[in-house]
């Protein structure tokens, strides 16, 4: 199974996409939630924090899956590593 990158610093995005892999999925929070222009990319999954988007006065893009906190638990669950990216 991939793993999960949680990405809670719009300015980490890069960094993180630099190390995805196919089957890995990208879940932005936090502040992360700012950075929701990124481009997709095949074989990867990516979501937002719909509670974060709201929070900073953004609507969740049509391009990432919108998730909810029991949303992010099962994600979480699904991917046997993650990691955070601030």
């Amino acid at each position: 199974m991939g793993i999960l990158h949680v990405v809670s610093n719009p300015a980490a995005v890069e960094s993180c996409l630099a190390a995805v892999s196919d089957g890995d999925a990208v879940l932005l929070v936090g502040d992360g939630a700012f950075a929701q222009d990124i481009a997709p990319h095949p074989g990867i999954r990516f979501g937002v924090l719909k509670e974060d988007t709201a929070r900073r006065g953004l609507e969740p893009s049509a391009a990432l899956e919108a998730l909810s906190y029991a949303g992010f638990v099962e994600w979480a669950a699904e991917f046997s590593k993650s990691v955070t990216w601030r």
